[in-house]
C-alpha cells in the first residue's frame, strides 16, 4: 500500500460497532508498521476506502490517538506517533501488538510485567486485603474449578482471568489495578494455545487453590513464592509462541536465564 493511504474497508469484529470496526482495523495497520510516520493519515480517504461518514473517520482517530498511537495537529495533519510514544498498557494496543509483527516481544513484555507484580500483589494481598476482596478470590477459584471439571476451556479462561483481576484488586493498591486490564490480555490469549489436558488443569487449580490459603494465613513470603510460581508454569503453553524466546533471555519457564 501506499504510504499514509489505508486501502481496505473494515471487516466486521463481533461485538464491535462501526466506529469500534474502524478504530481495530486502522489500529493494527498502525501497529504492523502499515503507516509511513513521515506522511500523513488523510481523514477523507480513510472515509472513501472505509466507506464511513467523516464522523466516524474523526471519532476513531481521536481514539487512537487517546492511546498515543497518532497525534493531529494545525498545518501538520494526523500522524502516525513512534512506538515510545504510545500507551503500551492499554488493552487494545497489547492486543494489536500481541496479533502483528511485534508479537514475540509483546507476549516477553507481557510476562516479564506478570513477574514484576502479580507476586508482589500477592504479598500484599496476604498483609492487608479486606474479607471482600478473599471472598472474590475464592469465588473465582471455584468457578475455575468448576469449568475444569466439566471440561469448558472458555469458561475457565474467564474464570481465571477473575481470579488475576481479583488479586492485582486485594492490595487496594490502585495503580495495581489499573494493571489488571493489562493482565488480562495475556490470560485471555491462552485460548490461541494448544489446550492442556484435564491433569494439567487440575494441577493448575489447586495451585491458585494454594494462593487463596496462604492469602487468608498472613504468609507473605509464601504468597509471592507462590504467585511467581503461576506465572512462571502458565508461560509454558506461551513459550511455545515465542521462538525467540530463548534469544531474549527467557526460559521454558518465563525466568530470566543467565
Amino acid at each position: 500500500m501506499e504510504t499514509g493511504r489505508v486501502t481496505r474497508k473494515p471487516t466486521a469484529h463481533r461485538g464491535r460497532g462501526l466506529h469500534g470496526q474502524v478504530v481495530q482495523q486502522l489500529g493494527q495497520m498502525i501497529v504492523a508498521g502499515e503507516f509511513d510516520g513521515r506522511q500523513p493519515l488523510v481523514p477523507e480517504e480513510i472515509g472513501q476506502s472505509f466507506d464511513v461518514s467523516r464522523t466516524v473517520v474523526r471519532e476513531s482517530l481521536r481514539v487512537l490517538e487517546a492511546k498515543g498511537l497518532v497525534s493531529a495537529r494545525p498545518n501538520v495533519g494526523t500522524r502516525v506517533r513512534p512506538v515510545s510514544d504510545w500507551n503500551l498498557l492499554d488493552p487494545d494496543v497489547i492486543d494489536w501488538r500481541a496479533h502483528g509483527p511485534q508479537r514475540q516481544e509483546q507476549m516477553r513484555e507481557l510476562q516479564e510485567l506478570r513477574l514484576a507484580i502479580e507476586p508482589l500483589a500477592a504479598r500484599l494481598a496476604s498483609l492487608r486485603a479486606p474479607e471482600e476482596a478473599r471472598t472474590q478470590l475464592s469465588t473465582a477459584l471455584r468457578a475455575m474449578r468448576e469449568a475444569a471439571e466439566r471440561r469448558d476451556y472458555p469458561l475457565y479462561i474467564r474464570a481465571h482471568v477473575d481470579f488475576h483481576r481479583a488479586l492485582l484488586s486485594a492490595p487496594g493498591n490502585r495503580m495495581l489495578q489499573h494493571l489488571a486490564g493489562s493482565v488480562a490480555v495475556a490470560l485471555q490469549m491462552r485460548d490461541e494455545y494448544p489446550r492442556p489436558d484435564s491433569a494439567v488443569l487440575a494441577e493448575e487449580v489447586d495451585r491458585h487453590g494454594r494462593l487463596v490459603e496462604v492469602i487468608a494465613d498472613a504468609d507473605q513470603e509464601a504468597a509471592e513464592r507462590i504467585a511467581r510460581d503461576l506465572v512462571e508454569h502458565e508461560a509454558v503453553g506461551a513459550v511455545q509462541e515465542w521462538p525467540l524466546a530463548a534469544a531474549n533471555g527467557i526460559s521454558a519457564h518465563g525466568t530470566a536465564t543467565g
